[in-house]
């Protein structure tokens, strides 16, 4: 599996895959992941095909994911955890010292995830994707980048 940056031609695969993972009151609108493409952060894991993708950004000292998709039948190989291992050196490149996230907190598995990288969950976000969808906002302190 490689990582590498999400180009403009990615933009077809990486609208699929975000249709495939979320709901369509809570997934990304096409323009919405155009401009983030151009503008944050954006890597995608690829075999032939794309598998999944990452988008974050650095305001300042704190970066922040936006996404992390992964196709359904590609989840628990591991793709997740390496483009969240890539997007956070990218983050401390660009000199962040810490890392945040918003899931919901319906998202166990993805949770797990996070924590596992060294997430811990900040604070209770109520009806964060609306009526009675709740989020957990998770950070994680980032090393700094460096020979």
């Amino acid at each position: 599996m490689k990582i590498r940056r999400a180009e403009a031609r990615d933009l077809p695969s990486i609208l699929a895959i975000e249709e495939l993972c979320f709901s369509r009151e809570v997934a990304f609108p096409p323009d919405a992941l155009s401009i983030l493409l151009e503008d944050a952060t954006a890597l995608v894991a690829e075999d032939g095909n794309l598998a999944g993708f990452v988008i974050g950004f650095v305001r300042g000292e704190a970066g922040k994911v936006v996404t992390l998709d992964v196709l359904p039948e590609r989840r628990g190989e591991g793709l997740g955890r390496g483009l969240m291992v890539a997007l956070e050196e990218e983050f401390a490149i660009l000199g962040a010292r810490a890392s945040r996230l918003e899931v919901s907190i319906e998202n166990r598995r993805a949770i797990a995830l996070y924590a596992d990288l060294g997430y811990s969950g900040a604070a209770l976000l109520e009806d964060y994707y609306g009526p009675g969808e709740d989020a957990l906002l998770m950070v994680k302190r980032l090393r700094r980048a460096g020979p």
